[in-house]
Formats: structure tokens, sequence, C-alpha cells
């Protein structure tokens, strides 16, 4: 008789570098600017909602909402705000923990299954960011992305004495494989799974299958991202934990295949390119299961990640070549990058100078210069309003009628403001 013990945890977590600058006013004062205050119930049902968007956009099934999951997720969130700290794993004796590992939470909150994954980001201000980044992350993608989950539970919490403290937790399940769980437990010979909170219970190897292999099947054969015809996709790709590209500050957003399992076995890339929209190539790095530093890919996922970031207000073309049960196929597919509508100015050196108008808004993107060159700390007055769009983008606003000329200044990067008049 085989047993078998499958506890499918993702413990991977990204880690979104935000900033919070320093606005200088004289040289010794400063003032710190916080992020609003979060409807913590909307930015929940956001999270999901967004989430199953984008999931449908792929041509995939929506999650459904679980209860048990969203209990789990929202307590963990809460530990994560209320400790300051950004992990899959709860330390037992800080405030409000209620499980070390995702699935003693998610069993904790009564959910059955042990096949159960999670992903999280801290310090966001609101849903669209924090899904934005877990899609830019690669192993988070490709959690979000499982052909073989159904639904899906989101917490969100904020530090009422603190708004930059936030967090956002995702926990993913299979119904199916739950509702094994509640059901007989198997006797006969042959194969079993250990897969539920009552390790005595034993799952029949042909039903765990079915309950995994349903999901997949109702869904693409192969997941593209971002998928076809998608537009606002973010142009950059900062960090994660584990992070794929160690050596890289900011890149631009990778560009993923899955294969589902399901309909493929041992596919062959051929080619994986990607083309901007004059149709010249990008310098991208091509990763698999085979050269992944973190060995987190299937042998069925593939991702190309551009060495630069992508350009704004941009069109670009994937083309990918793979062979399977002896046939090359070929697959083309579009997408379009954030789209920028207020008057957009490109900082491609250290030293510049800027004209700008009161009363107006103008997105500044400071062009990275190295592979580690993202904004921080950085100083401007305190009636200056900067949202920061990305590491390397700010929307700049000058809210009185008059101003004085003034310096943005981060790093290595100087920008002079200048007032038209």
């Amino acid at each position: 008789m085989l047993m078998k013990l499958f506890v499918a945890l993702l413990f991977i977590l990204v880690f979104l570098k935000v900033v919070n600058p320093d606005l200088s006013i004289l040289p010794k004062e400063t003032i710190e600017r916080k992020a609003l205050p979060m409807d913590v119930s909307y930015e929940t049902i956001e999270a999901e909602s967004y989430l199953n968007m984008i999931r449908t956009g792929a041509g995939m099934m929506r999650l459904s909402s679980n209860t048990q999951l969203q209990s789990a997720a929202k307590a963990h969130a809460y530990y994560l705000v209320s400790n300051n700290e950004s992990d899959h794993l709860e330390i037992k004796g800080h405030k409000n923990f209620t499980g070390e590992k995702p699935v003693d939470r998610t069993m904790n909150a009564g959910y059955l299954s042990r096949v159960v994954s999670e992903n999280i980001s801290t310090d966001n201000h609101n849903a669209h960011q924090s899904v934005d980044g877990l899609f830019s992350a690669i192993y988070h993608r490709f959690a979000f992305l499982s052909p073989a989950i159904n639904e899906v539970g989101v917490g969100v919490m904020q530090r009422e004495s603190d708004s930059d403290k936030s967090a956002f937790v995702y926990v993913m399940g299979n119904s199916d494989m739950n509702a094994l769980c509640s059901g007989k437990s198997f006797n006969g010979t042959g194969r079993y799974w250990k897969s539920c909170k009552d390790l005595s219970h034993r799952v029949r190897d042909k039903a765990y299958q079915q309950a995994l292999n349903y999901n997949k099947q109702n869904n693409p054969d192969m997941i593209l991202f971002p998928y076809d015809g998608q537009k606002e996709v973010p142009p950059a790709f900062y960090a994660e934990i584990p992070d794929p590209l160690p050596d890289h500050d900011v890149s631009g957003f990778p560009v993923s295949v899955a294969f589902n399992d399901y309909y493929f076995k041992h596919v062959t890339l051929i080619s994986f390119d990607l083309f901007d929209q004059k149709d010249h190539v990008v310098n991208t790095y091509l990763m698999d299961s085979n050269n992944d530093p973190n060995h987190r890919f299937s042998e069925n996922q593939f991702a190309i990640f551009p060495l630069k970031r992508l350009e704004y207000n941009s069109r670009y073309r994937v083309l990918l070549t793979y062979e399977y049960n002896d046939k090359i196929k070929k697959v083309t597919w579009y997408f379009n990058t954030k789209y920028i509508k207020e008057k957009f100015y490109i900082m491609e050196k250290s030293f510049d100078k800027l004209t700008v108008e009161t009363k107006k808004s103008y997105v500044i993107y400071f062009r990275p210069l190295d592979t580690h060159d993202v904004l921080t700390d950085m100083q401007f007055p305190a009636d200056v309003d900067v949202q920061f769009l990305d590491n390397n983008t700010i929307k700049l606003t000058i809210m009185s009628d008059k101003h004085d000329d003034f310096e943005l200044s981060s790093g290595t990067r100087h920008l002079r403001i200048i007032i038209k008049t």
C-alpha cells in the first residue's frame, strides 16, 4: 500500500518597496506624508473582484469566495499589521497569533483541506496596487493563475495609528478537495492521500485527482500573462521574496506562459520573444525550471524578464514557439502598458530641469540609469503634491498659484522644477 502525504503550501512572499518620502521644508525640518485611511471593507471586495477580473481576462474560471479562507486571511492580515511583519509564518506569543503556517490558520478557521496556498503583500494603499504588485512578481502570479484552485478568501487590514502600515492576504483553495475531507474516509487498498485536517482521513487517489482535474479541465490549456489584449499593464518589476532576479532592483514586467498539465506533458519550448511597438526584439532573460534560482517553476512554466523597464503608452507583441507531440506550434499575442493621460516628462539624466505651470499635474518618469536605480527618500516642498505611481515615477502637482522654483532630489537624481510665470 502506498501512502502519500500532500500539503500544498506556497511559502512565497512579495516585498513591495513603498516609498514614503521625507518632505523637506527647511534643511532641519521634515514632514512625513502618510497614506490616506482605507475603507477596508471596500478594498477587500475590490481586491477579490480585481483578481477575478484578471483571471477571467486570461480565460480562467472565477474564484468563488470562501468564508473560512477569508477568516484565515483576515486573521493573518491583522497579525501582520499588529506586529509590523511581512511573512507567511506567524510566531507564537506575538500579538493576534492564529497559527504558524497558512495551513494551520485555515484549519483553525474550519477549512478541512490542507491543500491551500497564500499570497501576501504589505504596505499597499489600495487593492489594485496590491494585486498589480503580486502579478508583477512571477511566483505569486503563478499562484494566482493556478488552474487547480477555484476559491479564495481575502483579508485586508490597516493600522489605525499609522495608515502606511497595511496588509493584503489572499488564501486560495479547492472546494472539491475540501469536500472530500467531509466525506467517508477511504478504507480500500491502493494509493491514497492524507490531505485533510484529520490526518487519519484518507482520500482515494482517484477522487483526489478528479478534484484537481475538474478545475484544470475547465481552465485554458495555456495560461498567458499579460493576457492577449490586456491594457494598463504595469511596466516594471521591482522585488519579490524569494527574488527571481537578485541582481536587479528594477526590470521590466515579466511575460509568462503556463501549460496546463491536464492538457500538456513535457512541452519543449523553442523560443519566447517580446517585441516593442517598433517591432524591435526586447532584451529579455528566459527563466524555466532548469535555471529558476529558487526552484519554484514547474516544468510547464516559463517566463521572460525584460532586463529594462517596459515603456509607458506602448503596445508589445509576444511570439511563443513550442513543440508538443512532435508538432511545432506558434502563438502570438499583444498587450498594452499603462497609459499616461497627464503631461508626461521622461528624465534620462542625473541632472535636469523642467518648466511647469501651477495647478496642473505632470507625470515624471525617472528612467533608471542602471539596474539598481530606484527613487528613495525624495525631498520636495511641503506645499507640493507628489504621488508615487511606482518606484521610478511620480505625479507632481503645484497646489498654490504662486511658487518658487525648487528641486526634486533622490539619491543621484536631481530635477530642477522651474515655475512658469
